[in-house]
């Protein structure tokens, strides 16, 4: 364990006194004193001297140092006021060794020179330390300058998700885009006109009666026509199907008057009857039929025949029962067809 006196020194003080007692030039180790584990650091073992510069050392070698110094030059440097403490903490019990300069103890004169100079001290040892924490200073201002803009240029690689203003934009222009690129390539094609001539087609009174009469033909169908079995379809297991019972119309049933007497009585009070009376009655007053009586002749024979009962019992139940809804249902089907009549009236007029 080293010295007391030096212990308490900060290692600008002990960076001082190895200055003042020449240790920098040259330490030679002349004292039996055992070898410190710390001297290998701070010695040279081939010449017994101090390899570097004392700033270069650490606080506890050139404590070391320092006592291995003193006790080697002690008869040289037991009269510096310097480093007078050190010689009086080394054997306290030793005779008060006196200045004989100024006559005064050695102690007392190393007290008087620390209360002379201590504001000069500790502006040398804030100096020292400064100047031994400059590299340490710098690495962390340089640390300090790169930091932040490695952080920044991080934060600028990470993509950020955009705002919802953002966003709405883009979802905006992508669909306006798409419905440019669906108008245009409805434009190119034959799609408008085939839907213009369509529309043209059906906006007319023929158009809405045969319209009326294929749906009771449709549902008239399933009755004087039944499902037969054909075959059945195997499952396919890669499209997830089950086996399929195919079924097709009788078409046999044709030769048969369970099918041209239901037929046979629908197309006379649905068709011929009315397409006679819209011939002769003629509201119009030019060629063709007129929409109003064709469909007047129509509900009348479909009140005498499906409702009152007028035609075979067997085949009006048939026809009322394969028609949807029945015998009301053909006289809604004549009512619309007469509105549409007048209203087409209207519009010539």
């Amino acid at each position: 364990m080293t010295n007391a006196w030096l212990q308490q020194q900060r290692k600008g003080a002990l960076t001082e006194i190895a200055d003042h007692v020449g240790l920098k030039k040259c330490a030679r180790r002349a004292s039996p004193l055992p070898p410190s584990p710390f001297l290998p650091s701070l010695y040279n073992i081939a010449d017994n001297c101090m390899p570097h510069s004392v700033e270069r050392y650490k606080k506890i070698d050139l404590e070391v140092a320092l006592e291995e110094h003193l006790r080697a030059n002690g008869s040289k440097l037991a009269g510096d006021a310097r480093v007078a403490p050190f010689f009086y903490t080394v054997d306290p019990l030793s005779p008060v060794k006196q200045d004989p300069a100024t006559g005064g103890t050695v102690a007392q004169q190393a007290v008087g020179e620390r209360e002379k100079k201590p504001r000069a001290r500790r502006q040398t040892i804030k100096a020292r330390e400064e100047l031994e924490g400059g590299d340490d200073a710098e690495s962390s201002a340089a640390l300090t300058k790169t930091t932040p803009n490695r952080a920044l240029s991080f934060a600028r690689s990470v993509p950020l998700p955009p705002s919802p203003a953002v966003l709405a934009n883009q979802i905006d222009a992508h669909t306006t885009t798409f419905r440019a690129s669906i108008s245009d390539y409805i434009s190119a094609s034959a799609l408008p006109s085939t839907l213009h001539s369509v529309r043209s087609n059906l906006s007319t009174v023929t158009s809405i009666e045969l319209l009326v009469l294929g749906v009771e033909a449709f549902g008239l169908r399933f009755e004087v026509l039944p499902l037969r079995y054909l075959t059945t379809l195997p499952a396919v297991p890669a499209l997830g199907t089950s086996e399929l019972s195919l079924k097709v119309p009788d078409f046999f049933a044709l030769l048969t008057t369970a099918f041209w007497g239901p037929v046979g009585l629908w197309l006379l009070t649905s068709v011929f009857l009315p397409l006679l009376g819209g011939w002769f009655i003629n509201l119009k007053g030019d060629g063709g039929y007129d929409a109003v009586s064709f469909n007047a002749v129509k509900a009348i024979t479909a009140w005498v025949v499906y409702v009152r009962g007028g035609g075979p019992s067997a085949s009006t139940r048939v026809v009322a029962r394969g028609i949807p809804g029945g015998s009301v249902g053909m006289l809604v089907g004549a009512g619309v067809g007469a509105l549409a009549g007048i209203y087409e009236a209207v519009l010539r007029k």
